[in-house]
């Protein structure tokens, strides 16, 4: 048995065996990649500010939106505006914060006035956090889920690097290898659509597939990126809620603007976006830095006690982080335009169709070799 035949049976039964589950990863990340749209679809229209004027110290914003809030203790997170007319938003975590949409309350407030506009829960939808949870953990409690996924990330690396190779056109029939055949009937239009949809879309289903891996194995894959020279200083906390920090007693802890305000002395053309505040005392501020839109996301961690900070996630021009954190919103299809989110739309479709076509494939060619044993036998007999 050749090299080529080895590899083609590793192929088809590693297909036939995960396929279904890597189409459900598939299927969920397509959803995903169109969130936030299928959220405000099950939600009222957000209300806007009709008066104009400078925008109140971000502590006031805070503190008229703790009053209209009967969760004022939970963990809350305030969402600067980004467009004129946008009212700032205050988010009331209810629950702990995990991937997709949030359980909690929302306050909208006048940035120029700390005026309350609306109060209302928090955008959620039940089948889109379904989604969520499918397509991070495969419904798997804790790290367990998101390793496992990480895995099937890399059978599908495998299943796509594999396919080139099976696919690889003999001399002189490469212009085949790209299209589907008119006259392509049965077994060998299943194998055109698998071979041909394949190869145009293998270079963003590869990249997908990676950026899946890069963020279930961060340290791993920051490692074989920095040739295994990863910092020591790489984050040893859990990156959505911050280092631990201590109180110090007789202090008084820094507020939202002096945060705000250390992160812009350091980073001066830092695009601040949010600032979560936590509930707990011993837990460092979180200032985000730009938008999963325009590409990765920065955090600062600030201490408040010491009014310093005390990390910072993506914001190192170093060659790895900046590798890193473009990870996720190239997974998430944000960061290149809206081209490239519709090109992982339809990345996340390739596993149903590869599934598909090559169940149908095995199911035809075992017809078949059944039939010519069947013909064999009975000659067999006649003879």
């Amino acid at each position: 048995m050749n090299l080529r035949r080895i590899l083609f049976q590793i192929h088809l039964w590693s297909g036939l065996t995960l396929g279904i589950v890597l189409a459900v990863l598939g299927l969920s990340g397509s959803v995903l990649v169109y969130h936030d749209e299928l959220l405000a679809m099950t939600q009222n229209p957000v209300p806007h500010v009709q008066t104009q004027g400078v925008m109140l110290p971000l502590d006031a914003l805070l503190a008229s939106a703790r009053e209209a809030s009967a969760a004022k203790r939970a963990n809350a997170t305030l969402m600067l505006p980004q467009e004129q007319g946008d009212a700032a938003v205050v988010r009331f975590q209810s629950g702990p914060v995990r991937p997709g949409p949030q359980t909690g309350t929302d306050v909208f407030v006048d940035p120029a006035s700390a005026k309350v506009l609306d109060v209302r829960p928090a955008p959620y939808n039940a089948v889109i956090g379904l989604m969520h949870d499918l397509h991070g953990r495969l419904l798997i409690p804790g790290r367990e889920g998101r390793q496992v996924v990480g895995w099937l990330g890399v059978a599908m690396l495998a299943l796509g690097l594999s396919g080139i190779v099976l696919w690889w056109p003999k001399r002189g029939q490469w212009s085949a290898g790209f299209r589907i055949r008119r006259n392509a009937r049965g077994y060998w239009l299943y194998r055109d659509l698998h071979g041909a949809v394949g190869i145009w879309g293998l270079v963003v289903f590869l990249i997908v597939s990676f950026s899946g891996v890069a963020i279930a194995f961060p340290d791993t894959v920051r490692g074989i990126v920095s040739l295994g020279m990863a910092p020591a200083s790489a984050p040893a906390f859990d990156l959505r809620n911050g280092p631990a920090v201590k109180p110090i007693k007789g202090e008084t802890p820094l507020g939202i603007d002096g945060a705000v305000a250390l992160v812009k002395a350091r980073y001066p053309n830092a695009d601040i976006r949010s600032i979560a505040i936590p509930a707990k005392p011993t837990a460092a501020l979180r200032i985000m830095i730009g938008s999963a839109d325009d590409g990765p996301v920065s955090t600062a961690y600030v201490d408040p006690w010491r009014k310093q900070i005390a990390a910072t996630r993506n914001v190192s021009a170093g060659t790895a982080d900046t590798f890193m954190a473009w990870q996720r919103p190239l997974h998430a299809g944000s960061g290149w335009g809206g081209f490239w989110r519709i090109l992982v739309f339809l990345s996340g479709l390739l596993p149903s169709l590869f599934v598909t076509t090559g169940i149908v494939m095995w199911i035809k060619k075992r017809r078949a070799r059944v039939r010519i044993v069947a013909s064999a036998s009975m000659e067999g007999v006649n003879a």
